[in-house]
């Protein structure tokens, strides 16, 4: 039997989208970047600015289905900043559907982000600071690249740039990972929000279940509403 995996995505996005979850009671505690390291790197585009680039590690709690400790997680946005070590309430988890922040190409953002995290299994944890900066790298330009057809490797020009002659060869590195990523055909992973009015957004990635899993639970979620008809 043949599955229709899109529909089973666009209801589980629906799911996201409708369920934003509430800012009181969410913890975010990001206390530094992973053991890889991060490297500092120039950009232009949203922002002018030198910035370290990499994976981010801490906890976070409250939000059901999300909650680890560590949570690993990369920069949405370039435009705003946090700081670490201290717990940053006010945060709140939307479906990246509904995200402010990715406007009207948030569909093409949110498969482009998913394809990139399909091909690296997920919030992988990179094993130098240069790739945790490339996955970095890689994140910005398939948010802010949306002028037109996505290019793979137009972080120097463009929309999006990468400014300092001394990254290029993690410039190299991102572009290896989006030309990876423009390849893949299943996308395997949701991508929500950490979104916060005056912090930094962060992404959140979580791995969607196997279309026979939704099928199993929805044949659970019938036969427990027959059992309680017959009850009744």
């Amino acid at each position: 039997m043949k599955t229709n995996l899109s529909v089973f995505r666009g209801a589980l996005g629906a799911l996201l989208v409708g369920s934003a979850i509430s800012a009181n009671a969410l913890t975010l505690n990001l206390t530094d970047f992973t053991s890889a390291g991060s490297q500092a790197v120039s950009v232009a585009g949203p922002t002018t600015a030198s910035v370290p680039a990499g994976a981010f590690v801490g906890s976070l709690s409250g939000a059901p289905g999300f909650d680890a400790n560590p949570f690993y997680t990369y920069c949405v946005e370039l435009t705003q900043t946090f700081g670490f070590g201290s717990p940053l309430p006010g945060y709140t988890i939307v479906g990246g559907m509904s995200y402010a922040g990715f406007g009207a190409n948030a569909a093409m953002i949110v498969g482009r982000l998913g394809r990139l995290f399909t091909h690296l299994g997920g919030v992988s944890l990179p094993t130098n600071a240069q790739t945790s900066a490339a996955i970095q790298l890689a994140v910005w330009e398939s948010i802010y690249e949306t002028g037109g057809a996505f290019s793979v490797g137009s972080m120097g020009g463009n929309i999006f740039q990468v400014t300092s002659p001394s990254s290029a060869a993690t410039v190299l590195e991102a572009t290896t990972l989006l030309a990876a990523a423009a390849a893949v055909t299943t996308n395997l992973y949701s991508i929500s929000v950490l979104t916060h009015i005056t912090q930094q957004d962060f992404l959140l990635i979580r791995r969607l279940p196997l279309p026979g899993t939704l099928a199993l639970s929805a044949f659970g979620l019938v036969a427990l509403t027959l059992a309680r008809r017959r009850r009744a």
